[in-house]
């Protein structure tokens, strides 16, 4: 009889045993199920939200690595250094100011360019236009590729897969400058990403001023353009500054014709002074000069007359 209720007993403990534990799975699990009820809820109250515009202009480099937005570079004609070709909405040259040219050619010659694309966009197009060198938007003439179809404004589809592109170009016949601008433009649905390549195109009417412009002034067509706030033959005056000096030497010589004009009205008062001055020094004995008659002839015989005497 012993032995039946001990086994009974184990029996027992065994059911309570097994009953406990999953009474216990149970009560871990709807917790697990609670602490990640309320992320859920997060997420769906995130998405419900919505989305803020966001100013793609001040997006940096490594945020649009993460979030996969469109991302290229130019590889020919040689970037300018410092491009991104990441910087969304920074015209005309993706923020980076103007460099020397690395690139030679010559005026109404083709060239190539050349970009490759890392990150798509479905809708993209592109814009190549050249500059004479000054560096504002309404310089840039659009530049058409000699294949291909071609949109009405002048750009053309790019960008939409991965890997590298080209279009061929012909260069302008009036052209000639020592840093001519070419403009890579890719307009995407996040906004325009720049670069900028600057290049020399030679022609005959290049070396008359050909690295004589100073002041980021550039030579085209035989002429220095200057950049803002510089003027002059090779932009060596900032404006204003020459008109000045002119306005000064116009004084002057108004001034010095003002006093001749004076001296010639009143130059009888003015002798007469002169006269007075003179007799003054004479009565003070302040003149140790010979006295001469007023007759140049009289003041010939008086000397002849004393050496006569002296003989």
């Amino acid at each position: 009889m012993f032995k039946k209720y001990l086994s009974l007993l184990l029996l027992l403990s065994l059911i309570i045993q097994s009953l406990t534990t999953r009474i216990l799975k149970e009560e871990s699990s709807e917790k697990e199920k609670e602490s990640e009820s309320p992320e859920k809820t997060e997420e769906e109250e995130s998405c419900e939200k919505p989305k803020e515009e966001t100013d793609f202009s001040k997006i940096h480099e490594s945020q649009i690595r993460k979030e996969n937005l469109p991302h290229s570079q130019v590889l020919m004609p040689i970037r300018r250094i410092g491009t991104s070709n990441m910087e969304i909405g920074q015209g005309p040259c993706g923020g980076v100011e103007k460099k020397s040219a690395n690139t030679l050619t010559n005026k109404g010659s083709t060239i190539n360019m050349v970009w490759e694309i890392l990150v798509p966009e479905n809708g993209g197009n592109c814009t190549v236009s050249i500059s004479s060198g000054k560096q504002d938007q309404e310089s840039f003439k659009v530049l058409q590729p000699s294949e291909g179809k071609i949109n009405e404004d002048g750009s053309f589809i790019c960008g939409r897969d991965k890997g590298f592109e080209h279009k061929e170009f012909t260069l302008p016949d009036d052209y000639e400058c020592d840093g001519c601008t070419i403009q890579w433009k890719w307009s995407t649905s996040y906004g325009e990403i720049y670069s900028c390549s600057d290049i020399i195109i030679n022609g005959g009417s290049l070396t008359k001023c050909m690295g004589k412009c100073l002041n980021g002034g550039s030579c085209f067509n035989g002429k220095c353009l200057c950049a803002e706030g510089f003027e002059g033959e090779f932009c060596e005056d900032k404006e204003g500054e020459h008109s000045f000096t002119w306005i000064w030497i116009l004084l002057a010589i108004v001034l010095i014709g003002v006093i001749g004009y004076l001296i010639y009205k009143y130059r009888d008062n003015i002798k007469v002074y002169i006269d007075r001055g003179r007799t003054w020094l004479i009565g003070s004995g302040r003149n140790d000069s010979p006295e001469f008659a007023e007759n140049p002839h009289d003041n010939i015989s008086g000397v002849l007359g004393e050496n006569s005497k002296q003989s």
